[in-house]
């Protein structure tokens, strides 16, 4: 493994706009886990998600839950107010847990979100404090800040989110009682500390409750629910106020099940698209060489690129460049197969490496590249793919991957 490289040369030229992101939630009763097609106000997956029972009577008078999406084990991080686990979509297989929700005593997580700089877990409880975690099974308690927003007869915390580009967090506040919401902002640095209360309306335009909130940094949209439908709102940030000014945008009304709401968001980030296979020469092994992306490419965070089932005792370069895989690329001895890169002059080579593992065909290596914190980068397609040099002579290549910064 390499140390984390910055690569703005690589990065000047955005080419294909990123498609919008999807939506995925928990929902009150059933509890479903719920993917959402925000552009097209359709639902593409659910399943029950069996090892989270719903909030039994004597429930609170508002409604726990969160949900986050974990790029690294391709899982989303849900809860139902007092169990957590991290659970496979579409098929709600169950990854980790379940296991208790970290809050402090007597009250019920209702928000939670991923922030990748620090690899924690940040969960908002019902009795207005926010506690970073480690992400692992079982997390373990870094810090915690307390908001103030303490819940109050039909007035509880709904959601929290963070935007790590602008170092902000945002989170949420609904009445039950009146059915109305409000969005807070804070500074990472200061999580507890806010200093904007925005009130919600829906497309109609009237008060509505808030239940869950997600961020997409890269292109500036706070994606909300009030349990039925999804909101998009865009915003531009200044911090020499500070304030953040909301643009209400697309709005769909009902994208939750009927009778059974929303009660957080999350973003399933794109994945990468997979291009050819591996091949081998001379005195490297035939193994599958099986190039996948570790982390989601987003920016301002470190990008792991991994390389699993590879030969040991190899020197592996990882290729980067603008612009998709290419599906038939030139083969330049000593290379045992094409070269799928576009082979631009902003071409990025990662390494050496060192694959390790147990035996034959077995050997890993992850490759790290610092994204850069620049919004304007977002939807830039990359692509990249791995190389291994044998000895005394001979090459071994992986698939290729295209991927969209995010």
């Amino acid at each position: 493994m390499n140390l984390p490289r910055l690569c703005l040369p690589l990065l000047l030229a955005p080419l294909a706009a990123q498609s919008p992101p999807n939506l995925i939630g928990v929902t009150l009763i059933s509890p479903l886990v719920v993917e959402i097609n925000h552009n097209t106000c359709s639902v593409l997956s659910s399943c029950a998600a069996l090892a989270l029972p719903p909030v039994l009577p004597p429930a609170p008078v508002f409604w726990p839950g969160g949900a986050t999406w974990d790029a690294q084990t391709n899982g989303l991080w849900t809860t139902t107010g007092n169990l957590l686990a991290n659970i496979t979509p579409g098929t709600c297989t169950v990854n980790c847990g379940p296991l208790p929700c970290p809050v402090t005593a007597g009250s019920w997580c209702t928000g939670l979100d991923l922030h990748e700089g620090t690899d924690e877990l940040w969960f908002i409880d019902s009795a207005g404090w926010i506690t970073a975690t480690t992400r692992s099974c079982t997390p373990t308690i870094n810090n915690a800040w307390f908001t103030g927003l303490v819940a109050a007869g039909n007035l509880a915390t709904t959601g929290i989110t963070v935007d790590e580009l602008r170092g902000l967090v945002f989170y949420s506040t609904a009445d039950f009682g009146v059915g109305s919401g409000t969005i807070y902002v804070a500074q990472i640095a200061t999580p507890g500390v806010w200093f904007q209360a925005t009130p919600v309306q829906d497309c109609l335009p009237a008060p509505t409750l808030i239940t869950g909130l997600a961020v997409d940094a890269a292109n500036a949209v706070l994606y909300w629910t009030s349990g039925r439908g999804t909101f998009a709102w865009s915003y531009t940030y200044n911090p020499s106020g500070p304030s953040v000014a909301f643009t209400p945008g697309a709005c769909c009304m009902q994208s939750a099940p009927f009778g059974d709401p929303l009660t957080d968001l999350a973003i399933r980030w794109g994945g990468a698209t997979s291009t050819g296979g591996p091949c081998a020469n001379g005195n490297c092994q035939p193994c599958p060489m099986v190039h996948t992306l570790r982390t989601a490419p987003l920016l301002g965070s470190v990008l792991q690129l991994g390389l699993d089932q590879a030969q040991p005792g190899t020197v592996t370069l990882c290729g980067i460049d603008t612009g998709p895989c290419n599906a038939a690329g030139p083969v330049i001895p000593p290379f045992c197969g094409p070269l799928m890169l576009p082979l631009t002059s902003a071409l990025l080579v990662l390494g050496p490496g060192f694959p390790a593992g147990p035996g034959p065909c077995q050997a890993t290596d992850t490759e790290l590249l610092l994204l850069p914190s620049n919004p304007s980068l977002a939807g830039t397609v990359l692509s990249s793919q791995f190389v291994s040099l044998c000895s005394p002579g001979g090459t071994a290549m992986s698939n290729c991957l295209s991927w969209a910064l995010q």
